[in-house]
C-alpha cells in the first residue's frame, strides 16, 4: 500500500472510531450553560472550534434528563470527527495510580481552567436535540434602559472589563464598591459607572456591546459608594533570560488591549520610575536577592541588533545581559513605592519584595509531602470585598496549582492582608494528579500589602501563576483587577 493511501486510511479510521465512540458510549456530549458572563465561555468555545471541534448553540431552553438549562447554552455533541479531542479537553483528568508521573500538566480540564461550568451529558437524547452549529466566534453584549445620564457596566468576571477601561482610557469613570440593581440588572461590586453627554454614552454603549459585556443606560446615576477608575500607566519588568513564563503575560496584555512598556534592568537603574509608571508587574521569573545583586559577567553578553542578528533588539537591547539591577535598582523600587506606586509580583518573583523588606512579616515556603503535577484544585477567597476579586461570584473557585508550588507563611501582623488561600484536602483536587493535598489546607497564596515602604505604596503578591500559558482564563482577573484598582484598597 502506498504511504499516502495508508496515512489517509488511518485518518479515516480514527475519525470513524471517534464518531462511533461518542454515539455508542457515554458521555454523549457536554453543555456549557448560559450564564451572566458569556465572554469566557465564548473564548473557550473559540479555542475548541479552532481545533476543528463542532460546537452548537440553541436559543431555546434545554432539558436533558432531570437537568434544565436556560436558553442560550453551548452544546458539544458526540458523534463528530474530533469528539475524542473534545472529550480530552473537557473531561476530568483522573490518575488512579499516584506513582504515575507526567512531563508537565496533569490537569487541563478547560471548564475549571476558565472558571466556566461545563456539564457532562450521559443521556443519549442530547444527540437529537436541535443546536445549530456556530459559524462565527464571540458574543454580543447588551445594554438595557433608555436613560441618558449615566451608563453602568456589570462586572460579572469578564476579562474584557480591563479591555473596556483602556478602550475608554480618556473617559472618567467610577468603580462601584458595593452591589446595586438598576433597570432590572444586578451590578456587583467592581462594576463601572460612567456619566457624560448622550453622544459619549452612545459610544460607551457600542463598546459594551462589542466586548460582550452587560450594561444599563440610567436616568440617574446610582448613589452607591465608588472610587475613581484611574487607568494606570503599566510596565512589565523582564530579565534578559528565562522569559518563557513571563512572555505569556505580555501575550495576555496584548490580547486584552492593556498598554504597557517592557522594561529591563537598564531602565530600572535610571530611577524615577513613578514619573512614567503607576503599576509595575514582576511576573513569573526568578528575582531573589542572589539574582538581583548578581555582578555582571567578566565578559559582556550583548543583546543588540547587527548585520548577523537582524531581529534582535525589537523589544529592547542591552550591551550586557548578565548581572542584576543591584542596589541601585532596589533603591529605584523603594522610591517608586514611596511615591505611591503599586508593585504586582507573581510566582517566584515574589522573592523580590520578600527579600528586600517590602513584604513585612510574609515569607515563601515549600510544603513537604506534596506531589502536584500541575493539577486544578479549589481555592477560597478570604476577603470577598477585595477589589482583587471583583467579578468572582463564588467564594470557592478553581485554580491551577503549579509543580513545586510554594505558599506564603504569614506573620500575625499581616494576617489581615491575606486575600485568598488553598482549600486543601483530596476532595478539592478537581482534575489531575496531586498527593498530599491536606498539607496545603488554608495556606495563603494571595496577599495585599499596603504601605509597603515608609508607609507608602502597595505590593500585591501571588504565590501562584495567575496567567499561565493562555490556559487559566478564570485567574486572569486577579491580575487585571489589581491593575484596574491599583490605588484603591
Amino acid at each position: 500500500m502506498e504511504l499516502r493511501v495508508f496515512v489517509l486510511e488511518n485518518f479515516y479510521t480514527k475519525t470513524r472510531n471517534s464518531i462511533d465512540q461518542g454515539k455508542n458510549a457515554p458521555p454523549h456530549g457536554y453543555i456549557i450553560p448560559a450564564q451572566k458572563d458569556m465572554t469566557r465561555a465564548a473564548e473557550l468555545v473559540r479555542i475548541l472550534r479552532v481545533q476543528g471541534i463542532e460546537v452548537g448553540q440553541t436559543a431555546m431552553e434545554m432539558k436533558v434528563g432531570d437537568t434544565s438549562f436556560p436558553a442560550g447554552p453551548y452544546v458539544i455533541k458526540a458523534g463528530q470527527p474530533y469528539w475524542r479531542l473534545a472529550k480530552n479537553l473537557l473531561e476530568q483528568q483522573h490518575y488512579p495510580d499516584p506513582a504515575l508521573r507526567t512531563y508537565d500538566d496533569s490537569g487541563w480540564s478547560m471548564g475549571w481552567a476558565f472558571n466556566v461550568p461545563v456539564r457532562e451529558i450521559r443521556e443519549k437524547a442530547v444527540l437529537e436535540m436541535p443546536a445549530p452549529l456556530l459559524k462565527a466566534d464571540g458574543v454580543r453584549g447588551r445594554v438595557t434602559g433608555t436613560g441618558t445620564t449615566a451608563l453602568a457596566v456589570a462586572h460579572y468576571g469578564s476579562n474584557n472589563m480591563i479591555t473596556f477601561r483602556y478602550k475608554l482610557r480618556g473617559t472618567p469613570m467610577k468603580v462601584a464598591e458595593k452591589a446595586f440593581t438598576a433597570e432590572g440588572v444586578e451590578f456587583p461590586a467592581g462594576s463601572f459607572i460612567i456619566t457624560g453627554s448622550p453622544a459619549d454614552l452612545q459610544n460607551v454603549r457600542a463598546i459594551v456591546e462589542s466586548l460582550g459585556l452587560t450594561g444599563a443606560a440610567l436616568a440617574t446615576a446610582p448613589t452607591v459608594a465608588t472610587h475613581d477608575a484611574d487607568a494606570p500607566r503599566v510596565a512589565i519588568y523582564s530579565q534578559w533570560g528565562s522569559t518563557q513564563e513571563l512572555g505569556w503575560y505580555r501575550h495576555a496584555f496584548d490580547q486584552f488591549g492593556i498598554p504597557f512598556e517592557l522594561i529591563y534592568k537598564e531602565r530600572v537603574k535610571k530611577g524615577n520610575l513613578k514619573a512614567d509608571f503607576d503599576v509595575i508587574v514582576m511576573a513569573a521569573q526568578s528575582l531573589s536577592r542572589l539574582s538581583v545583586m548578581a555582578e555582571p559577567a567578566a565578559r559582556p553578553q550583548p543583546y543588540v541588533q547587527s548585520d548577523k542578528y537582524k531581529f534582535l533588539g525589537m523589544y529592547g537591547d542591552t550591551a550586557d545581559m548578565s548581572g542584576g539591577f543591584g542596589r541601585e535598582g532596589v533603591e529605584a523600587f523603594e522610591k517608586f513605592l514611596e511615591a505611591g506606586g503599586t508593585l504586582i509580583t507573581t510566582l517566584t518573583a515574589v522573592r523580590f519584595p520578600i527579600e528586600f523588606g517590602f513584604a513585612r512579616s510574609i515569607d515563601l515556603e515549600s510544603v513537604p509531602g506534596v506531589n502536584a503535577q500541575k493539577p486544578l484544585i479549589n481555592a477560597e477567597i478570604v476577603k470577598t470585598d477585595s477589589p482583587v476579586f471583583y467579578g468572582y461570584g463564588d467564594k470557592i473557585f478553581p485554580i491551577k496549582f503549579g509543580q513545586g508550588q510554594q505558599v506564603f507563611r504569614v506573620g500575625v501582623a499581616d494576617q489581615g492582608n491575606v486575600l485568598a488561600r488553598f482549600v486543601g484536602g483530596e476532595s478539592n483536587v478537581l482534575s489531575g494528579l496531586m498527593e498530599g493535598a491536606d498539607a496545603i489546607r488554608q495556606r495563603a497564596f494571595v496577599v495585599d500589602v499596603p504601605e509597603a515602604y515608609r508607609g507608602k505604596g502597595r505590593v500585591i503578591m501571588f504565590a501562584n501563576n495567575p496567567i499561565y500559558r493562555w490556559q487559566n482564563h478564570g485567574e486572569f482577573n486577579m491580575v487585571f483587577n489589581s491593575i484596574l484598582n491599583w490605588n484603591d484598597r
